[in-house]
């Protein structure tokens, strides 16, 4: 085919197409539905026991703080790497955000030896908020997994643990406010492991969640 053909080819059957929104406008429409989650069970919480939760201390409302800006860094990550030829830097911003999280718990437990004597590492089980942290980040990587979908999800395992990552972190925000707990290594091990195990699972279904037409015909050629 001659290439004026082709390109007169191309101009007669292009479609229009609506590009998406901007990485940072998706992510601010994914965090509404995932403060109108957080918002429902913090409602739903106190209704049913209105005398529990976290006490509210400065260190923690920072550690939440910090927990909070991983999670929509981490969903602006994933939002760009659906976008090709998107500044792959962007994905470093979550790692940032992480370490200043670990750092704030790690104080939390150097304070909670000096006053209390012990780390209290063996002391306190957290399953509850371990299945809170594993089904709030479900509820809400769902809708992550449907907006991400609509781009081109080139790297789907990278781009899959990035979106679980978004979507854990606000649930730990949850669990933490919603349960008192005692010692911070509890939160740093508990919850730690949990984030990373379970964005780890959704990661492994990247591939099969995040599928590309145009990645998956040009692998078979």
């Amino acid at each position: 085919m001659k290439t004026d053909d082709l390109i007169e080819r191309l101009a007669r059957d292009a479609a229009v197409v609506t590009p998406l929104p901007a990485p940072g406008v998706r992510t601010a429409t994914w965090l509404v539905w995932g403060v109108v989650y957080l918002v429902a069970m913090a409602a739903r919480f106190f209704i049913t026991m209105p005398h529990g939760g976290a006490v509210m201390t400065p260190l923690l409302l920072l550690q939440q703080g910090a927990a909070l800006m991983m999670g929509i860094t981490a969903a602006r990550a994933a939002f760009a790497s659906v976008v090709p030829g998107g500044d792959p830097r962007v994905r470093m911003l979550p790692a940032v955000s992480g370490a200043v999280w670990i750092a704030l718990l790690l104080w939390g437990c150097v304070r909670d030896l000096q006053t209390l004597g012990t780390l209290g590492a063996t002391s306190q089980s957290d399953w509850p908020c371990v299945m809170a942290i594993a089904i709030g980040g479900g509820i809400l990587w769902l809708p992550m997994v449907v907006m991400l979908r609509r781009g081109a999800p080139l790297t789907p395992r990278a781009t899959a643990f990035l979106g679980g990552l978004a979507a854990l972190s606000l649930a730990n925000i949850e669990a933490c406010l919603m349960r008192s707990h005692e010692f911070a290594s509890t939160v740093l091990l508990w919850h730690g492991v949990t984030l990373v195990v379970v964005a780890s699972l959704f990661a492994w279904t990247g591939r099969r969640l995040l599928r590309w037409p145009v990645v998956e015909d040009a692998l078979r050629r």
